[in-house]
């Protein structure tokens, strides 16, 4: 078997290429069939590329397949947006993130496939629809909101478990069986139906491709160790995904190919894996009883697998590429947790899949473990041990809150025990829920800018197209008659509930768009109820329905709202009028008052009541403010508490806050300390995170501390870490992730990058190589509270 450290080290030596091919079958097969239904537009347009886009076997893998036909590579999605169409010459010369691409592909695009988009995105469609007003707001810095599915919508579960169990056949069965039982009037059901069955099918001769292409190569090779390697994947891809998996290689493989067609249907953002413990782990036990692997050849399988989800490389704009990372696809997969009936569900395939985390750790797969109050120990102690190094990049959920929380928002027990996570923390059921779980992200700290000038806008910015004065919200109360912190967080609340409701108003145009021009049907063939129903994903075919907005800047308001409180209504130091003058102003020629508001203010992540009620309180406003919302596909909003990059974009544009910030520098991230603000140790951050009320957060949060990597020594220091995390999960806390590398190292990974290829580190809710990141994103971590022993 390969040398899996190795082919890491290759990967980590080549540079991302942005392949035309998709966006080249794509296009010749919507010229060729313009005029018929929308949803066999897009069922035929993934057959012409699945059939047509290049195969590659790279050196020495195991798992094969790519959703491009780079070794490392990001599609073009000219269906979407064209926000990265300016930008494409200077892709390649950018300083972060850039993107190789041929010169003769870059004609291709610019020539023949962008004329054809012009005016075709979902982006342009939307724009058409939405009001003068809120499309001059939507996506512009200094209006408070990122829309995101203007670049397509990823962050889905699908049901990986059914496609081991039955394979695609077995899903084409069920499609043939509802196409002989369907109401002859029914024509959009029946157009789900078939175009679903095309897919399918699409996926399995995409396969069998493959295993032509690996015949190929077993022709020419030479060594007999790879030509049995060889002849054992062609096999495989012969047999699935069309048929069911029988053997733990085969079902790696044929999730695999489900998971990169899915990407190259829709979009290659958090398409996630779930709790691949559950539904692989009888495999591999099989395999391991009959001899047919060791444990050894179990783990190097499963390297192989969690390398190649590092083939996808999402290429953004370079407003993208601050916002959310785009060089990362955010595939998440999670083990561990409790069944239905609160059993432990820990197998040996759980504790493999952290070693083979620990050896080959790149930024793919953003890899979750699932905690509860009867958790192994043994597994406990392993979990403990990986976190407290930093080895895993892990992070941890809790059952006992997560799954209460789904359940009181109308998820059976059943469904919510069987939980997985999207992308980031998103949660969702695998192949039940359609969640649009990264829908958009709602600068809560622009809100508060808005109730301290009665809906305007406070201050001037260059980056921003809006002046100050200009009316941004609603005409609330002059803060200058406000005699309590509760008139203002009156105020506060009307301007986020004026931005929810901007906001949804954008999204449900986009709802329905993406309905109309951007069905689904290979992914809707895995989500439950869409064939039962005849109804796409994107038509509200899924057993759940739902759509995610995430709110940005919890302790930076948090924090002003203490300062205020305490500052003006309690002590009376300073007036509302001083405060806002120098806010206006970025505090310049007020730094005694800045300095005032730093360090003599209550801070939330300090144990504090004082800030960390009024944080509760902006995360409750912002949630219920999301929760009474319907959305288009027939589901509800949910909200969730975690910021991709979004907070050091937001941050650009608003003004100094109250809390002490100065203009242009980060917000808060997820439910995390403001940057540098906690200073009392982790037992009080976790503390203060604890007084949230984390069972509004349905769609999930983000909680990053960061530890010296000296914090937890040995095995003492991994008994501690897990004294730290059941401690805080017993409290009520939902997640907990944290980042176990000290400021020197940062700074030198900032300085001489090449030394520090894989040095991962956790923004927010993912896992990145730092070299990667934007210096804005390198500054803002390095900004953070590093505990030391």
């Amino acid at each position: 078997m390969p040398d899996t450290l190795k082919m890491k080290e290759r990967l980590l030596g080549l540079m991302p290429e942005i392949c035309v091919e998709r966006a080249r079958y794509l296009t010749r097969s919507y010229q060729e069939t313009e005029g018929k239904p929308e949803i066999l537009r897009r069922a035929k347009a993934l057959d012409e590329i699945l059939s047509n886009i290049t195969v590659n076997v790279w050196p020495d893998e195991l798992i094969v397949g790519g959703a491009t036909s780079k070794e490392v590579g990001g599609g073009f999605y000219p269906d979407c947006n064209g926000r990265i169409w300016p930008e494409l010459e200077s892709v390649p010369d950018r300083d972060t993130n850039p993107f190789s691409i041929q010169p003769q592909e870059l004609r291709e695009l610019k020539e023949e496939i962008i004329p054809y988009w012009t005016g075709q995105t979902i982006e342009d469609y939307a724009r058409s629809l939405w009001s003068q007003e809120l499309s001059e707001r939507v996506n512009v810095l200094g209006s408070g909101m990122i829309l995101t599915e203007v670049a397509g919508l990823g962050h889905i579960l699908l049901d990986h478990s059914r496609v081991v169990r039955e394979g695609l056949n077995g899903v084409i069965r069920e499609i043939e069986k509802r196409l002989s039982e369907i109401d002859a009037g029914n024509e959009d059901g029946k157009s789900l139906l078939e175009a679903a069955k095309i897919t399918c099918k699409a996926v399995i001769t995409f396969a069998r491709r493959h295993a032509d292409k690996v015949d190929e190569l077993v022709r020419r090779e030479t060594s007999e160790e790879r030509k049995k390697e060889l002849e054992e994947i062609g096999r495989i891809c012969r047999k699935v995904p069309a048929e069911p998996a029988e053997t733990f290689w085969e079902s790696l493989q044929s999730i695999y190919f489900v998971h990169i067609a899915a990407q190259i249907e829709d979009y290659e953002k958090s398409i996630s894996f779930g709790g691949i413990d559950r539904y692989l782990g009888h495999l591999y036990d099989r395999d391991l009883e009959s001899g047919r692997l060791t444990r050894e050849e179990a783990q190097t399988l499963l390297e192989c697998f969690y390398l190649k989800l590092n083939t996808t490389a999402p290429c953004f704009d370079y407003a993208g590429d601050l916002g959310f990372c785009s060089i990362q696809s955010a595939t998440n997969l999670i083990v561990g947790g409790v069944d239905q009936d609160g059993n432990d569900v820990v197998n040996d395939l759980s504790f493999l899949a952290i070693d083979a985390r620990e050896r080959v750790c790149m930024h793919e797969p953003n890899f979750g473990v699932r905690i509860h109050k009867n958790t192994n120990p043994e597994f406990l102690r392993r979990v403990s041990k990986s976190a407290a190094t930093g080895e895993g990049h892990l992070q941890l959920f809790n059952d006992d809150i997560i799954i209460q929380s789904l359940v009181e928002w109308g998820i059976t027990r059943a469904d919510a025990a069987d939980y997985g996570v999207i992308g980031c923390v998103e949660l969702g059921i695998p192949g039940r829920t359609f969640s649009s779980a990264n829908a958009a992200l709602l600068d809560l700290s622009y809100c508060l800018e808005l109730a301290l000038n009665r809906g305007r806008k406070l201050a001037d910015n260059m980056m921003s197209p809006f002046e100050a004065g200009k009316q941004m919200g609603l005409e609330t109360d002059d803060p200058r008659e406000m005699r309590s912190i509760d008139d203002l967080i009156e105020a506060f609340a009307g301007q986020v509930e004026f931005l929810v409701d901007q906001m949804v108003a954008g999204m449900e145009v986009l709802a329905r768009v993406h309905s109309e021009h951007r069905p689904l049907p290979f992914i809707s063939s895995l989500v439950e109820d869409c064939l039962s129903k005849g109804a796409d994903v994107m038509w509200g075919g899924a057993k759940y329905n739902f759509t995610a907005i995430q709110g940005i800047g919890m302790a930076t308001v948090g924090d002003s709202l203490a300062a205020i409180d305490k500052l003006v209504f309690q002590e009376k130091k300073i007036s509302i009028d001083e405060l806002i003058d120098a806010l206006a102003n970025n505090f310049e020629g007020s730094e005694p008052l800045r300095q005032l508001l730093v360090n003599k203010c209550p801070k939330f992540g300090n144990d504090d009541d004082a800030a960390d009620t009024l944080s509760a309180r902006a995360l409750e406003i912002f949630c219920n403010a999301v929760r009474t919302q319907k959305s288009y596909r027939g589901g509800r909003y949910q909200p969730g508490f975690f910021s991709s990059n979004g907070h050091v974009a937001f941050g650009l544009t608003n003004p100094a806050s109250p809390s002490g910030r100065r203009m242009g520098e980060p917000l808060s991230v997820g439910v995390s300390p403001s940057q540098g603000m906690n200073t009392r140790g982790p037992t009080a951050a976790l503390n203060s995170a604890a007084k949230l009320d984390f069972k509004l957060i349905t769609n999930g949060s983000a909680l990053n501390l960061e530890f010296s990597p000296s914090f937890f020594p040995g095995e003492e220091g991994a008994e501690d870490f897990a004294n730290l995390l059941q401690g805080f999960f017993e409290l009520g806390g939902m997640h907990l992730q944290c980042n176990m590398v000290s400021r020197e190292t940062l700074l030198a990974a900032k300085e001489t990058p090449e030394l520090y290829r894989d040095l991962l580190v956790r923004p927010a809710g993912f896992s990145v190589c730092f070299v990667n990141l934007n210096t804005l994103i390198q500054d803002e971590i390095i900004s953070r509270t590093e505990y030391q022993p």
